[in-house]
């Protein structure tokens, strides 16, 4: 039977649970496990924000009641994946060199054929990249089916609905400014969460209202201050699920050195919003505190009322898990939908979100001036 955690165990019970997911392609598996493991401790998100293919994991979670969203979750990842090459026992000696050659040849095919419902070379494409083409065309790949997949695993009527907050993030190509989509305050399209994931120059821009928009990866990879700036006046406990993991080792060839490279684009250096977002939510408590200690006829000064407004008492609870590169990565880790990939990025998710769980760290008590609390588990071999 699996380990319940009940509502009540959330540090308030107003508490909103908050599910944050990065982008980063095939990386995304690992998300899935993550969310294995809160289904199955009855952990309920109220609000899921994503960005790139963290969009994409979260309108298959928005998008399905309770009881299918692992299950759509695990057919998406199901047929986004490619076949491994089995080996013949006759090779056995060979396996350290023929894996890197069948590595860079599934990338190549890939590259060569799309991945199965979700992109595809476009046809009649030139390779002439100065040919002016129309803006929905402006890439190397067609993402028709994944708006085919969409349709056929998300419901977009419930995701609307309001069961959980959907909020996805893409680009306005025209002015480069950060655009969120919001379930909350408009209705989501599949068109909304292909353009949060619309990454170029593969993938082309997604029109939506005449505007058009790309990858909200190329701005801000981790939706973080979404959460933080909302989660100001209201408690909330936040699962974050980073994919590239900005701690790893000095390279040591060219090949780690574009994956390092890669490692440290996308992670949007998370920690460095979080600590700002945590300094101001510990003051905002530290104002509060204060207030709390001046007279009535004080607290009625109209500058000094408005000082106190700036304070709250509300806790925000980040439970960060980061996935960590396999041995085996290199710069094309995030396109590497082989199918033993996802199932050991799915699995390190499962992992990592059980040990997050089972160490229960947002349910401590916290000193009363702290508003805001990273908990960040040590990473395992």
């Amino acid at each position: 039977m699996p380990r319940a955690i009940s509502r009540k165990n959330v540090p308030h019970e107003s508490a909103q649970t908050v599910l944050v997911l990065q982008g980063g392609g095939a990386l995304g598996a690992y998300q899935g496990g993550v969310f294995q493991v809160l289904t199955e401790q009855r952990i309920i998100p109220d609000w899921v924000v994503g960005t790139s293919i963290g969009a994409i994991n979260s309108a298959l979670i928005a998008g399905n009641p309770p009881e299918r969203r692992l299950a759509r979750l695990q057919e998406f990842w199901q047929q986004v994946g490619r076949a491994d090459v089995q080996l013949d026992s006759n090779f056995a000696p060979f396996t350290a060199w023929l894996g890197r050659w069948i590595k860079a040849n599934s990338y190549l095919d890939t590259l060569a054929r799309g991945i199965p419902g979700f992109f595809v070379p476009r046809k009649g494409a030139s390779f002439n990249i100065e040919q002016h083409v129309p803006t929905p065309e402006a890439g190397f790949y067609d993402t028709s089916p994944l708006h085919a997949t969409l349709e056929r695993l998300v419901d977009f009527d419930y995701l609307n609905a309001g069961h959980v907050r959907c909020t996805v993030c893409a680009v306005e190509v025209s002015s480069g400014k950060l655009v969120v989509f919001d379930s909350a305050k408009e209705r989501l399209t599949p068109k909304h969460i292909m353009a949060s994931g619309a990454l170029p120059p593969g993938f082309p821009p997604v029109l939506i209202n005449g505007k058009a928009y790309w990858d909200g990866g190329i701005y801000s990879n981790t939706p973080a201050d979404i959460v933080l700036d909302d989660a100001e006046r209201r408690d909330t406990l936040c699962f974050m699920v980073d994919l590239w993991d900005p701690t790893e080792e000095e390279p040591r060839s060219i090949s780690a050195a574009m994956a390092r490279q890669k490692d440290i684009q996308y992670s949007s250096r998370t920690r460095e919003h979080l600590e700002d977002h945590r300094d101001m939510q510990n003051m905002r408590r530290a104002i509060n505190i204060l207030s709390s200690r001046l007279t009535d006829k004080e607290r009625q000064d109209p500058d000094i009322k408005r000082l106190t407004q700036l304070g709250c008492r509300k806790t925000i609870n980040i439970v960060r898990l980061i996935m960590r590169a396999l041995p085996t990565d290199d710069h094309n880790k995030d396109v590497d939908f082989a199918r033993s990939s996802l199932n050991t990025r799915w699995q390190a998710g499962i992992r990592d979100a059980d040990r997050a769980l089972r160490h229960k760290c947002w349910l401590k008590p916290l000193p009363p001036h702290v508003g805001m609390v990273i908990h960040e588990l040590p990473q395992e071999d």
